[in-house]
């Protein structure tokens, strides 16, 4: 019973829409697994080279605090692009939950044209019965 209903609702879907936004959202995740992928291996070199040497002069705490501030800089270029492929999937949701929602109304309305034309035909027709 659902099937038909269903295949309603996804026949109505803007699909142009979704398939136009489609790319913007693959690369958005492509770049995201890439970052996150690609950041996690280096990421124990710096913990070891922390813990190798306790004792450093003054030129190799500079040189690991620009390689700190650099990292938090990718790590903020990243929440950011996250942000926007978390925002553009949610403006794709909400597009899709309007949508449906305006559907399921639809039906309901072609519901009850459909009960009300059924007890139409059948009065009609047990009309007609009683006339034979």
């Amino acid at each position: 019973m659902a099937a038909p209903w269903l295949a309603v609702v996804l026949r109505n879907v803007p699909w142009g829409e979704v398939i136009r936004r489609a790319p913007e959202i693959a690369d958005g995740a492509r770049k995201l697994w890439q970052n996150v992928s690609g950041k996690q291996q280096e990421a124990p070199v710096a913990y070891e080279q922390a813990d190798a040497t306790p004792y450093m002069d003054d030129d190799d705490k500079a040189a690991r605090i620009h390689a700190l501030e650099k990292r938090v800089a990718e790590l903020r270029g990243q929440m950011v692009e996250t942000s926007q492929l978390i925002k553009s999937m949610a403006d794709q949701n909400a597009q899709l939950v309007v949508n449906i929602e305006d559907n399921r109304r639809r039906i309901t309305r072609l519901q009850r044209i459909v009960v009300v034309l059924l007890i139409a035909v059948l009065v009609v027709g047990w009309k007609l019965w009683q006339l034979n």
